[in-house]
């Protein structure tokens, strides 16, 4: 009887992702009006706990995983019944456990990924065509000379690292709250955003934060530079309301950080998409010194500030460290690119690039206008 119910609920889910693909509509309603309802409720549930339930429950799955192949092999060479029925429990719990991971990730995550994009939804007016080197330029300076300008504003400490002396985590909610007046889909309850116990092992992977569809939460790492956490955190938070493809998350995770009163908070954002925008503008003057020239500089203290982790912290991650940080990041990577190729993302890691695409179409109609394209930024 448990095996039939197990086959019927596997059925089921398997069944939501085929039509999740099928239907962008389904995924559309599914994401306005359940997933609200249903994400809201267990997030709440978990927002209960001061630590992350999600590495809680990694944590639980990798020793339910590896208690199996020891339980199979204490049954091969002691014949007792006790451990007949000692692997008989542990394969049902880990079917049962495999099957709810399953169910979470497909609701909270997998048809998240088959919705109408951001542009389509929220955007006005999207260009057919693309961007100039000349918008492109024009976008790029004004994440610039902002950056810039908040820099010499911020609080440090004697040796110069930033400082942030507010709450963070209420500001970050707050900022989401004053995006859901401008986007509905951010209407809402939001959990306060966690920090992550194994943030060492996570910042080998180069990893900022982690949106936990089987927990509902939003989870950031603790040990990387502070300037990186806001729009991090509001990135993460992006997430729990359905915007799960990377590049408009980050969009969200910019805006919440830019619109938002705290001066820090500000400087998080445009730090956060600078890199980006730097690299496609580099790109697309084929890093040629005198046009680059032409452009303001990115100045000393923002140069300083962009980084994932202070030297300090990379010192002590290294010395904690189990295994090498590039192995680290190479298996993180190419989990995460099967990951998004899995669900249909098959620029992979690209994607992340793709809110300076979603960055031009935002500022379309005011740093720049029609009369500008002349080149597109791809070089077409």
């Amino acid at each position: 009887m448990k095996k039939k119910v197990w086959g019927i609920l596997f059925g089921l889910v398997v069944l939501l992702n085929v039509v999740a693909w099928k239907s962008s509509s389904f995924c559309n309603f599914y994401v306005r009006h359940i997933f609200p309802v249903l994400g809201g409720a267990y997030a709440r549930v978990t927002s209960v706990f001061p630590f992350s339930v999600g590495e809680g429950m990694i944590v639980a799955g990798v020793l339910l995983t590896a208690a199996l192949p020891v339980a199979l092999l204490l049954r091969l060479l002691v014949k007792k019944l006790w451990t007949r029925r000692l692997l008989s429990v542990l394969g049902q719990t880990f079917s049962w456990v495999f099957l709810a991971v399953f169910a979470l990730l497909t609701c909270n995550c997998f048809i998240q990924y088959h919705v109408t994009e951001f542009e389509e939804k929220f955007m006005e007016q999207v260009r057919s065509s693309g961007y100039t080197k000349e918008e492109l330029a024009a976008l790029r300076d004004f994440v610039v000379v902002n950056a810039n300008s908040l820099a010499g504003q911020m609080p440090r400490d004697a040796e110069g690292y930033l400082l942030y002396e507010g709450d963070l985590h209420q500001t970050a909610v707050a900022a989401m709250e004053c995006m859901g007046e401008r986007y509905d889909q951010l209407r809402g309850f939001y959990p306060q955003p966690k920090e992550m116990r194994f943030s060492n092992l996570i910042s080998q992977t180069y990893m900022m934060g982690y949106y936990f569809p089987f927990s509902m939460e939003a989870n950031y790492n603790k040990t990387m530079y502070v300037v990186n956490k806001p729009s991090t955190i509001c990135h993460e938070l992006a997430h729990l309301k359905g915007f799960i493809q990377e590049d408009e998350a980050s969009l969200i995770g910019y805006l919440a950080c830019v619109d938002s009163e705290d001066d820090f908070f500000r400087y998080s954002g445009y730090m956060g998409v600078l890199n980006y925008v730097e690299k496609e503008f580099l790109d697309s003057i084929q890093k040629d010194a005198k046009e680059y020239a032409k452009h303001p500089a990115i100045s000393a203290q923002v140069y300083t500030d962009s980084v994932f982790l202070t030297k300090e912290a990379w010192q002590e991650v290294e010395k904690k460290a189990l295994v090498s940080t590039q192995t680290a990041k190479k298996v993180s990577r190419a989990a995460t690119t099967a990951s998004l190729k899995l669900n249909g993302v098959e620029e992979g890691m690209k994607a992340y690039d793709g809110v300076v695409k979603l960055l031009l179409d935002y500022y379309d109609g005011v740093l720049y206008g029609d009369m500008l394209m002349t080149v597109d930024v791809d070089g077409q």
